[in-house]
This record gives structure tokens, sequence and C-alpha cells, in this order.
């Protein structure tokens, strides 16, 4: 019986080779062969994880483009202000908030820097030392800037002797100019020569005469001697003189008659020099041309002479500044070099040319951080006391000057400046110290939100709708946005400010003065701080 069993029973091995399947023997058949069937295609997948990636992608380039497309309003805001309730006048105030800081400049150091690259020869001060306005505070090497100043003191002296060079070449172009001595004297030669010529033509005829009229006497003389000779009372020398001398009249008498046409020739050669004489006068274009040249030297030269002048003074300059003076009166707090340091004007490091920092021990301020919780608690014009380590059993006063507008993450507090009114000697920067901020009871700012208390806002703030429900615009600064905020007034009213009784709370931050079109989770962008707050007795 047990071996029947067995053998009714398939293995696993069988069940596993074994296709899934109820369909038609055909099925089987397929399914059990080769071919491997795909999986159906996951539509959903393909579509839906494409899609949310674009829906993402175009979501962060819209908020990155907000500022862009959705440009915030500049608002300007106030704080809930909390001022404590009636108190008899001239009590003692008090601590709102304690916190931690240390003792810094007022508002800040001063960087004495060189104004020139160069290596420090010598360092006149050290940490402590008091330095007064214009001191000189270090040297640097020197030789290389004297040597620069000499280089250009002696270019100064050839540009300035070229100039006077091209000046006295101006001068004569201006003197030929004005005397053009060598022009008229050809317009004079000219006109002298013309005028001789004329004289002679009008001379002409009667020398004509005069030669003709020899030619006559010579013509009858050698007649006469004709006839002599033919009597034989003449010899043939004479008779060959008397020939050849009227021979030389009559020949005379015809160069004569030829010196008219010569003479008119002359004469329309000398109009035609003096007419060019005269417009060479009046036109000098050498002279022209040679005063214009020496004139732009000139002006080049004294160019020349205004660039080695400005090099030479920025070779002074340059060694004027190889003394590192102070531009102000203090006391050294840090020396940043020793003899042999490098400082260069022109590197990244805004500190690569300060010598030494300086600061007035007459205005220290303490730079305290106030938790945020507290921060509502502290404004600026603020009263405080200041104690610093180095003088644990004193106690300074002080105010608050400035609020930096930008919270600590990391640290979670905010940064506050509370200028110390009379710092002792031993009070230094960098000391710690601690900052006790009071709520004064007499006027002045209020004291924190508690008990017998009430928050005030700017009255600017405040609006009603149509049914007179009072609300205000609540500055939410984390998201940047306007918040409608209903609120519940009191009765207290105090110089432009109103109580709220309910609504707010302290340290919030109230849109005064709201731009036109400012609605419910509008972008704002925060311009600036209303400052002042209710005085001491509102009624």
């Amino acid at each position: 019986m047990p071996r029947s069993r067995l053998e009714t029973v398939p293995s696993l091995a069988m069940l596993a080779r074994r296709p899934a399947s109820d369909g038609p023997p055909d099925e089987r058949a397929a399914v059990s062969g080769s071919d491997v069937p795909m999986p159906r295609g996951r539509w959903k997948t393909r579509l839906l994880v494409p899609g949310a990636l674009i829906a993402v992608t175009l979501g962060l380039v819209g908020y990155t483009a907000s500022d862009v497309l959705l440009p915030a309003a500049g608002v300007r805001v106030a704080p809930v202000v909390p001022r404590a309730g009636e108190v008899a006048a001239g009590a003692p105030a008090s601590v709102a908030v304690q916190a931690p800081g240390w003792v810094e400049a007022d508002p800040f150091y001063t960087g004495v820097s060189a104004l020139t690259d160069g290596v420090v020869r010598e360092l006149l001060v050290l940490e402590g030392s008091r330095v007064e306005a214009g001191q000189v505070v270090a040297r640097l090497v020197d030789d290389d800037a004297r040597l620069g100043l000499a280089q250009a003191e002696a270019m100064l002296a050839e540009r300035q002797a070229d100039l006077a060079e091209a000046e006295a070449k101006a001068r004569e172009a201006q003197a030929e100019w004005d005397h053009p001595i060598e022009r008229e004297r050809k317009v004079a030669e000219a006109r002298a020569g013309l005028d001789e010529r004329r004289a002679e033509l009008a001379a002409w005829p009667a020398e004509l005469a005069r030669e003709e009229a020899d030619a006559v006497y010579l013509r009858a003389d050698y007649e006469r001697i004709e006839a002599l000779h033919a009597a034989q009372q003449a010899s043939d020398i004479e008779l060959i003189k008397a020939r050849q001398a009227w021979e030389a009249q009559r020949a005379a008498v015809q160069a004569m008659r030829q010196r008219e046409a010569i003479l008119k020739a002359q004469i329309a050669g000398l109009e035609a020099e003096l007419t060019a004489a005269l417009r060479n006068l009046e036109l000098r274009i050498p002279e022209t041309r040679a005063l214009a040249e020496a004139q732009a030297v000139v002006k080049r030269a004294t160019a020349a002479v205004e660039a080695a002048r400005v090099r030479r003074d920025e070779a002074a300059l340059r060694l004027e500044r190889m003394e590192v003076r102070s531009p102000a009166a203090g006391v050294v707090m840090a020396r940043l070099v020793q003899p042999g340091s490098k400082v260069m004007l022109s590197a990244d490091d805004p500190a690569s040319a300060q010598i030494v920092r300086l600061y007035d021990p007459a205005r220290l301020q303490a730079r305290v951080d106030v938790p945020l919780v507290d921060a509502a608690k502290v404004h600026v014009g603020q009263r405080a006391e200041v104690v610093v380590d180095v003088l644990p059993n004193r106690s300074f006063t002080g105010r608050v000057t400035r609020i930096v507008h930008e919270a600590d993450v990391q640290k979670n507090t905010l940064q506050v400046k509370v200028a110390i009114d009379d710092p002792a000697a031993e009070v230094k920067p960098e000391m710690l110290a601690r900052a006790r901020f009071l709520a004064e009871t007499a006027g002045g700012p209020a004291a924190p939100a508690g008990d017998g208390t009430a928050l005030f806002v700017p009255e600017s703030a405040v609006r009603r709708d149509a049914d007179g429900q009072a609300w205000v615009w609540l500055a939410d600064r984390a998201a940047r946005v306007a918040r409608r905020t209903p609120v519940v007034l009191g009765g207290q009213r105090a110089a432009g400010w109103m109580e709220v009784a309910q609504g707010l709370r302290p340290g919030d931050m109230v849109i005064v003065d709201a731009p036109r079109g400012l609605a419910e989770g509008g972008r704002i962008r925060i311009v600036g701080e209303a400052t002042g707050g209710p005085a001491h007795g509102a009624h």
C-alpha cells in the first residue's frame, strides 16, 4: 500500500516543470515551449513618472522666476511695542533682556593701509601705541621709488628741452610769416625790372631815330670819301673805314628796330613774374605750412612735457607713499605686518595692504548676540548697561544704536550694537562683555509684555472693513508675505499709537502705509522700519 501511494504522488521537480495553466492542451503546449512570454507594458509608470518630473521642473522654474514674474512690494514695517501699565514716576528700570557679547570699535576700526605696493623696511608703532592723524606709522623700502623719481625727472627735463626747441622753431616760422622779407624782395625785383623795361620801351623811338640819323650821316660820309677816292684824293683805308662804319650803323639801326619786340616780350614776362610774386606774397603757402607744422610740433612737445610731468608726479607720489601715514587719530589695536613683510595694494585680500588697525578708545560699543526669543524686547534707542569681564564690579551705561537686520540661524540670535557712553581706559576691543537691556518705566521704551502691559501699533497700520472690524497687515518675515490679521483694539492712545487688546504678540511686525493693491499672501520686501513708540502716560 505505501508503495502504491508513492507511485501516484508526483515529485516536486515534476510539479515545478509542469506549466501553470488550466487552458486547453494547445495552450499548455505553447507555454511549455522554449519562448519566454514578455510582461505586459506598464503604461502607468511610463506616463506618470515623466509627468511628475515635468511638473516638479516647472514648479522649480516658477519658484525661481517668481521674483521676476511677481515682484515683491516694498513696505515699511513697525514693531508691535509692549508698554507697561501705570507705574510710579521715577521708579528704577527693570532688566528686560540679558545677553553676552564682546567689545569692539564704534562704529568700526580704522585700517591704516599702504597706498602702494612694497616691502616694509621700518615699523614705527606697536600694539597699544597712540597715533595722531598724519603720523608716519611705517616706512617701505624706497630705493626703487627714488630711482624711478630720478628717471622721471630726467625724462621731464628732456621733454622740456624738446619743447624749448620746438617753440624756437615755431617763433622762427611765425617771424617768417609776419615778415615775408624774401617774398617782398622778389616782388620789388619783379616790379623794378618791369619798370626798367617799360622805360627802355618808352626811350626806344628816340634811340631808333638817333641810330637812323647816325646811319644817314655815315652814309653821306661814305659817299663823300668814295667820291674823293675816285678822284684819288682819299686812300683805300679811308674808304674801307667809311664803308664799315656805315654798314655797322645800318646793322645797329636794324637791331634797334628789332629791340621793340624784344622789350615788349620782356615786359610781358616781367608782368607775369610780378603777378606771381604778388600772389606768392599773398598766399605764402610754404610759410603757412612751416608755421602750422611748427605749431603742431609745439603742441606735441607740450603734451609730452605734461605726460612726463604726470609721470614725475606719480613717481614723487609713490616715493611719498613709501611713508605710510595714519588717516585718523587712535590707538593701535592690531599690528598686521613686520619689517620684511610685503604689502600689495592690488591683491584679492582687502587687508593685504593694511599695516595696523586703529580704534578710538572714547568710542567703543558692545556687539551683543540677543536670543531671537528676546529680540522683540530690544529696540533702537533703548538704554542698556554693559559689564566687561575685566571690570566685573563696574557697569557702563549705553544705548542701542543698531540692530542688524539679519539673524544668525546657527546661533539663533540677533546681533545688537550698544554704544558705551563713557568707556574706561581698561576696556579694550574684543573683551568679553554682557549687556543688560533695561525696560524703562518713566518715559522712553516700554517694558516687556506681561501682566499689566499693553501692546501698541501705529495708527497708520490699523484698517477697518465695511463692518467696522479692525485689522492690520502682518508682515510674515519668514515667508516674506503679507497676512491680513483681525485685531481687537483697546482704549489707550498715545502719540499716534493705538492699543491692541487681541490678535497680535510682542515682536510682530505690522505694515504701515500699505501700498495699494496689497492682497492676502502678497509678496513683500521690507524697505524700512518705523522707529519710536508710545510714550508713558497713554490715555
